[in-house]
C-alpha cells in the first residue's frame, strides 16, 4: 500500500506520469536527459525504492521508473480484472 503522504514529499519530488496499459493507469517516473536507464522494482514495491538513484542520476541520465499495475501509484485492479503474472508484467513493460 502506498503511503500517500510521500507523494509530493521532499523524499519523492517527482511529477509522475501515467500511461494507459491494458486498460489500467500505469504510473512511471520520467526524469532527466541523456542515455536512458530503466529501473524495475519487484513485488510488492514501487518507484519510491529508486528515489535516491533518480535524484542522483537524472542530471546526467534519462531515468525511467515504471510502476507495476497493482503497486505504488498505478491502478490496483481486482484479481478478476487483471492477471497478476510474470507474463502480464512483461507485456505491460513491452507496452511501456
Amino acid at each position: 500500500m502506498v503511503n500517500e503522504s510521500l507523494v509530493n514529499h521532499p523524499e519523492y519530488p517527482f511529477h509522475g506520469k501515467y500511461l494507459q496499459v491494458h486498460g489500467h493507469q500505469y504510473h512511471y517516473i520520467d526524469e532527466g536527459k541523456g542515455d536512458p536507464i530503466v529501473m524495475l522494482h519487484g513485488n510488492p514495491s514501487w518507484s519510491i525504492y529508486y528515489r535516491r538513484l533518480v535524484k542522483t542520476l537524472s542530471p546526467s541520465y534519462h531515468c525511467l521508473v515504471p510502476g507495476h499495475i497493482g503497486c505504488g501509484l498505478s491502478d490496483k485492479p481486482k484479481d478478476a480484472d487483471y492477471e497478476y503474472s510474470l507474463n502480464q508484467r512483461v507485456d505491460d513493460l513491452e507496452d511501456f
